[in-house]
Parts: C-alpha cells; structure tokens; sequence
C-alpha cells in the first residue's frame, strides 16, 4: 500500500487471514487494459479462511481466485467525459484509509478483516467511477495480495502496466512501482503487502512489463 509507514517486518504484527463468510462477492468494474482499453475488474472472492472454521457445504461457492486476464472482451476507451474523476478519488482515499486501519494489531481481527473487505469494496467502487484511477488500480492489488488472493494482485499489477503507457499517468504509476519497488522516496522500503507475491512467476513477469 502506498504511503503507509510500516514497522519493521519482523515487528510488525502477523497480517490477518480473513474469515468472513459474506467475504468479497462484489460487482464487476471497467478497468484500462493497454492503451486505452478497458476490461472488467474480476469479482473479488471471499477471503481464504483456515479448514477449522469452513463454512458448511449449503454456503454460497465463491471462487478461490481470479482467473488470469486475457486480451478477449476488451472494451472501447472511457472519455473524460464519462469519467467521475472526483468520486472516484474520494472512493480510493476511503479506501486506503481503512487499509491503513486494518494494520493496527491492537484491534480485533474481525475487524481489521472487515476494514480490508470494505477497503476492496471502496476500490471497485472507485474504478466503476473512474476506470483510470491509479490510486485505486495500485491499492486493491495490495488488498488482494493482504489476504492471498495472488491472481486477482498480479491482475491488478498488470492493469497499472495499461496505465503506466498513457502519458497522462506515467509520473503517477511511476510513484506507485517506487512504493512497489522499495525505489525512490521509498528506497529500501518495500511494500510488505506483497511480501508473499515477490517470488512467484507471475508477479515476476509483470513487473518486466513496466521496464518495456
């Protein structure tokens, strides 16, 4: 998550694994893909929760993950226009507040898990509002990475590629792969919401995209 001052790895607080039953079952949103392209922002699925408390076999089956994206069902390029830029920002910041909420060890953990499923839904929210907002794109891939949901993260990752070709937001994702990268202002400050993510392939390959 950008922004956010966090304590050293090895003191922070062990992030907590949702277990809501409702979990993410959210609407689908519009979100750039290349160079202008929008393509749907998959549905979020409900946390993982551990097999000791499951839900039974009559609750609602909701996917483990995200699909990968593809290139098929893109959509036309969103005008100004038909942007609600303002509400969109407002949404992000909502957002990313309660994420910076969810980090503090001295709340319950139903309720710091309740702060990320709420902070995923502000995230969409905002995109259907605004399907170039950087802010948003970038944080709900850090949500998404919080509580395991690796796909949907590197699908997130690999929208803010779309975006970092557009000149417009160049500067602004640019500052979003610092807080990514541990570059910049940011130097040797990695964001630990994708602490676990780092090694796999996928998120390997998206970052090659942003050096093309």
């Amino acid at each position: 998550m950008t922004d956010s001052v966090y304590a050293p790895r090895s003191s922070r607080a062990p992030r907590p694994r949702p277990t809501l039953a409702a979990g993410l079952a959210l609407v689908l949103a519009a979100l750039v893909a290349g160079c202008g392209g929008k393509s749907p922002v998959p549905e979020a699925p409900e946390p993982r929760r551990p097999p000791e408390v499951a839900g039974n076999d009559d609750q609602k089956k909701v996917p483990d993950d995200c699909a990968p994206i593809t290139d098929e069902g893109q959509e036309p390029p969103v005008s100004y226009k038909e942007r609600s830029v303002v509400e969109a920002k407002n949404l992000a910041e909502e957002g990313f507040a309660m994420l910076r909420q969810a980090e503090n060890p001295k709340l319950p953990v139903p309720e710091r898990e309740k702060m990320v499923v709420e902070a995923v839904d502000r995230f969409i929210t905002a995109l259907l509002a605004d399907p170039y907002n950087v802010h948003a794109t970038y944080n709900l891939a850090a949500a998404y990475a919080r509580i395991g949901r690796e796909q949907c993260s590197v699908n997130m990752l690999d929208r803010l590629t779309g975006l970092h070709r557009l000149a417009s937001l160049h500067d602004e994702v640019e500052d979003k792969l610092d807080r990514l990268l541990g570059r910049g202002r940011y130097r040797n400050d990695l964001d630990p919401d994708f602490q676990e993510l780092r090694d796999d392939e996928r998120f390997r390959e998206v970052i090659k995209k942003f050096r093309k």
